[in-house]
């Protein structure tokens, strides 16, 4: 089994790729992750969430876009944080750049539950505030 930073690896690595197979393969049957930046989309649930999530991200962005992850750590008591860049040009050839920060509940090596930050201090506070964190 993966650790759960290299789980996180390869997630990021399928999301820039978008790649939902690849990500479907490192999540868990029941994964739950909300709204981001560049997807708006409420709730996203199971592999059909994965697809929609990452139909939704082509959608606003095409190919024009990329990430930089910054930071992959674990965070005690099965979950981790991302920190990430994401920049490139929107659809209407807009540049976009911006931080995010995820946290994630892992269960059996797989990606179960996701909170989006649109401010990685928020994240990483959020972290602090939890006992063991």
């Amino acid at each position: 089994m993966p650790t759960t930073v290299e789980t996180l690896t390869l997630a990021y690595q399928a999301f820039k790729d978008g790649d939902a197979e690849a990500l479907i393969a490192v999540s868990d049957p029941e994964i739950e992750f909300g709204t981001s930046t560049a997807a708006r989309g409420g709730t996203y649930r199971g592999h059909p969430g994965v697809r929609r999530y990452l139909k939704e991200i082509e959608a606003a962005f095409g190919d024009r876009w990329d990430a930089e992850v910054e930071r992959v750590a674990e965070a005690g008591d099965g979950r981790a944080v991302v920190i990430a860049r994401i920049f490139g040009r929107g659809r209407a050839d807009e540049p976009v750049e911006f931080r995010v920060a995820q946290i994630w509940e892992l269960r059996d090596g797989k990606l179960l539950r996701g909170k989006v930050y649109a401010d990685p201090r928020e994240a990483l506070d959020a972290l602090d505030a939890v006992p063991g964190g």
